[in-house]
């Protein structure tokens, strides 16, 4: 994702073009070790923190070997008119990919998230642990000032989507025995109620719906019968 977005394909290219053609590079070797850290935290460390604001420092590191290339082309090109075309077509080319990446980002992909989030705040009582269905995106218990879990869940971090009816209702008990007190649905993860029928089903005899709009569903769990 850091590839396509954080950095452009093409801005990818030209980095990776650098690293090659820097090995010898004096300075380089600092933005080397920065790299390999990196990549480090994001494979090992970073477990459950590889969202991209924590990948941004790959930003810098890739101009900077960027830059290396750049700086390189001349000793290998002679002609100067296809140093300054090769130049023209890099800046559009990147140019091009930058404003595809950025236009994504102004797209009102967490509008209904948020509403979720705030019904939720008005709704549900202070300390209430809520079971968000939201592909793991913190928005709606942030506006909803609660705490929770994202569904699926693991080591408190979001397990992504159920593999059938029978996980999905493993992973929603094991919560409810943690204390969850309300599941939230919204736009993006209503059909789970139609593809998960037995899900569904399980749903509608230990919990009871709150509030339902078109862009959402909130349950509230029933006491469990011990």
């Amino acid at each position: 994702l850091t590839v396509w977005s954080s950095l452009t394909v093409v801005l990818f290219g030209v980095a990776v073009a650098g690293v090659i053609a820097g090995r010898k590079e004096a300075g380089s070797s600092i933005f080397q070790w920065w790299g390999a850290a990196m990549i480090l935290f994001v494979l090992l460390v970073g477990y459950g923190n590889r969202h991209q604001w924590y990948q941004l420092p790959f930003v810098p590191i890739a101009a900077a070997f960027a830059g290396i290339f750049c700086r390189a082309v001349p000793r290998f090109v002679s002609r100067r008119f296809l140093v300054r075309a090769g130049s023209g077509a890099l800046v559009l080319a990147f140019g091009l990919s930058a404003y595809a990446s950025a236009k994504l980002l102004y797209r009102e992909s967490a509008a209904d998230l948020r509403s979720l989030g705030l019904e939720l705040k008005t709704t549900t009582p202070a300390g209430s642990l809520i079971v968000t269905v939201d592909y793991g995106d913190p928005t709606a218990l942030y506006y909803a000032e609660r705490k929770g879990w994202h569904f699926l869940e693991k080591n408190g971090m979001y397990d992504g989507h159920p593999i059938d009816s029978a996980a999905a209702i493993a992973d929603l008990e094991n919560l409810r025995e943690r204390g969850a007190t309300h599941i939230a649905f919204y736009s993006g993860t209503l059909w789970w109620l139609e593809y998960y029928r037995e899900f569904a089903e399980h749903l509608g005899a230990t919990a009871t719906l709150q509030a339902s709009t078109p862009a959402s569903k909130i349950y509230t769990f029933r006491p469990l019968v011990r």
